[in-house]
């Protein structure tokens, strides 16, 4: 029998991991990108590459010892796993149609597309920090041996980059809807996908925790990656649906011309 812990996993890993395809599709069928904002998309793709690294290291690194307790243990599963990866893969597949469109995807060449100068700042700062703890963490691991603490403390700094990420990549996709006065194009489905995943996401961990010990600070912190990442997704989809309420139906090609 699926308990509903398994259950509300199945739902958010499906409405995210289904919410992937909309954009793709939507392009394919216009044969254009123009909907997408490119920073949007290199900024995503950089941030589920670190929480991809995260999680399998959580999920599959973590070690217990002898008589240790497992509640301490962050509240991901196999589900996260697969939707993280999946994810990842997708955004790599429309990285392809916002960046190389017409060479790889046979869309119409309708101008040079590149990144605006301070999100490719803010991706490139990201990249370094990246490297940084990457560097700190193999150094201690070499140094001091594998230890649990120092495995939470990276993988909590790369879902903080994830995050950082997740506040940042909406921002341009925001500015690109209002740019274009206009949600032509726009795959609306995957925004409704979102949601239903963020709030399942969140469901879950209630239920999980309520399961355990209950609500703690020290529970809060162990899983506020988790916790982070479903509130933001769902704040600035909310977003995305006032914007697509108020430019539905407007033609993108009746407003001033603006910058890709």
């Amino acid at each position: 029998m699926v308990s509903l812990d398994d259950l509300l996993g199945l739902v958010y890993v499906t409405s995210w991991s289904v919410s992937m395809y909309p954009p793709i599709i939507t392009n394919w069928r216009h044969m254009s990108a123009s909907a997408i904002s490119m920073d949007f998309v290199m900024l995503n793709t950089a941030g589920y590459s670190y929480l991809v690294i995260s999680i399998f290291l959580q999920l599959y690194c973590w070690q217990l010892k002898d008589g240790e307790s497992d509640l301490g243990r962050p509240k991901l599963t196999r589900f996260d796993f697969w939707y993280c990866l999946h994810g990842c893969i997708m955004n790599v597949v429309l990285l392809t149609q916002v960046v190389a469109g017409a060479r790889i995807w046979g869309f119409p060449v309708k101008g040079h597309r590149k990144m605006n100068l301070w999100y490719l700042r803010i991706l490139l700062t990201s990249l370094t920090i990246f490297a940084m703890l990457t560097v700190q963490f193999v150094y201690a691991n070499c140094t001091y041996g594998w230890h649990n603490s120092t495995t939470l403390a990276y993988c909590n700094n790369l879902f903080l980059l994830k995050i950082s990420m997740s506040l940042i990549k909406y921002i341009p996709q925001v500015t690109h809807n209002w740019a274009r006065r206009s949600m032509d194009c726009f795959p609306i489905q995957g925004v409704f996908l979102d949601i239903t995943g963020g709030f399942a996401s969140l469901l879950q961990l209630i239920w999980q925790l309520s399961s355990d010990r209950g609500f703690s600070l020290d529970m809060f912190v162990t899983n506020f990656g988790k916790i982070g990442l479903s509130t933001v997704t769902l704040v600035f989809n909310f977003i995305f649906i006032m914007q697509w309420l108020v430019y539905r139906g407007q033609d993108p090609d009746m407003v001033p011309a603006y910058p890709l």
